[in-house]
């Protein structure tokens, strides 16, 4: 959930306020004119829980100036009962500055908000009274062995001119003169008719100029075809629809991808990007397929042997809670002959997450503390906001199984 209402914004009220180490990481963001990091305050649930007791982080240094974050587990005194409190210091002097931030939280469900434009001279601070009940962040995911983290973005409001690497990088897109490696994409006619598949000739041939330095730091395998070819002999390839494979190099090189080219080459783009290794593309056309495609009776299988061959945890994610939702009618219409049996695992994820769905009113304790049992219940997009968060890089296209490996070797 993203909240921008300003309701609830305000410059926080004085209040009781110790200090609390807290381990801070700089994060890349998608957005150029942020400042991101990661705040974790270790063992959540025993830091001073009253009311108007606050937590303050160790400072970190942004835009010249030193920040420190104000937490308030058990709220501010002007917090609504039962309500997280958090807001944003600044710890240094100096002139006023113009800023806007933000702060995220992730659990089962993602919850940001923002706030617009403040003003912070030396000590103020702004942000929210009423973040998230504890109790959401105790018992929906937000913690991590106990410990609870946070997403600050800070962004000044000042002109500051677009950095013009990435416009550059898309005008070498298909660059003739500057290329040193160039693709022929051949398109066959079909053709019934061996002796006409013999003599058919190419009804589409297409050049597209790249370069080997830039494949190279996007995509393994387009970097091993270039190296199959001595200079600008064309590398030959019949198995994209030349208008897939232009979309494909330009996304490598910064590009685009409208919703109307994926409503026309959904699956494409997935086999291609998949093929070639231009990994986001291909989270990018899952995604873009799951929301824009229903499920049913009929199409069930085909969907989920799709998804299990082309490794698209999302769409089988999707398929196991249809499966789940329709139980009934799915036993009595559908065959699982040719399902793979390692599909279980997500199936008994799907049962799980509307098991706990169903008993969400119940009064007890959260029996989910065990990490791996956390893990095993997250949703895919969770798992795979988890990894990209780290910013390391992390391979966050996989099974379920091969990102919480990959969550509990990094975590």
């Amino acid at each position: 959930m993203d909240d921008n209402n300003n309701n609830n914004d305000a410059a926080a009220v004085e209040d009781n306020r110790a200090f609390v180490e807290t381990k801070i990481e700089r994060i890349k963001s998608e957005n150029p004119k942020e400042r991101l990091f990661s705040i974790t305050f270790d063992n959540f649930e025993e830091l001073p829980s009253d009311k108007g007791q606050g937590a303050i982080s160790s400072t970190f240094s942004c835009f010249g100036n030193q920040w420190g974050i104000q937490l308030y587990p058990g709220g501010h005194s002007e917090s609504l009962t039962g309500m997280v409190a958090v807001f944003l210091e600044r710890c240094s002097e100096g002139r006023e500055l113009a800023i806007q931030h933000s702060f995220k939280f992730i659990g089962d469900v993602e919850r940001t908000i923002r706030l617009g434009e403040s003003v912070f001279a030396v000590s103020d601070s702004y942000g929210w009274y009423d973040v998230l009940p504890r109790s959401e962040i105790i018992d929906d995911g937000f913690l991590e062995n106990g410990a609870l983290t946070l997403y600050v973005g800070i962004q000044l409001e000042e002109f500051i001119p677009k950095n013009p690497a990435s416009s550059i990088m898309l005008n070498m897109f298909n660059d003739e003169n500057s290329a040193d490696v160039v693709f022929e994409i051949c398109e066959h006619q079909k053709s019934d008719s061996e002796s006409d598949r013999k003599r058919a000739k190419t009804s589409t041939e297409k050049l597209y100029y790249a370069h080997r330095l830039i494949l190279q730091h996007h995509s393994a395998e387009l970097s091993a075809l270039c190296a199959t070819s001595d200079g600008m002999t064309p590398i030959i390839i019949t198995d994209v629809k030349p208008e897939v494979f232009r979309h494909l190099l330009c996304y490598v090189y910064g590009g685009d991808i409208s919703d109307d080219d994926f409503a026309v080459h959904e699956k494409d783009f997935i086999n291609a990007a998949d093929k070639y290794g231009v990994t986001n593309l291909k989270l990018e056309a899952e995604v873009w397929y799951v929301n824009n495609t229903e499920i049913t009776i009929d199409n069930v299988i085909d969907n989920l042997l799709y998804a299990d061959a082309m490794n698209c945890a999302l769409l089988k994610e999707a398929v196991m809670d249809f499966i789940v939702e329709n139980k009934e009618e799915v036993m009595q219409r559908v065959s699982f002959q040719d399902v793979p049996g390692d599909v279980c695992k997500d199936l008994l994820a799907a049962v799980s997450r509307r098991d706990e769905k169903d008993s969400s009113g119940d009064d007890g304790e959260d029996e989910t503390t065990d990490v791996e049992m956390t893990y095993s219940k997250m949703r895919i997009r969770d798992l795979r906001q988890r990894l990209d968060a780290k910013g390391l890089g992390l391979d966050i296209d996989g099974s379920r199984e091969a990102l919480i490996a990959n969550l509990k070797e990094h975590s």
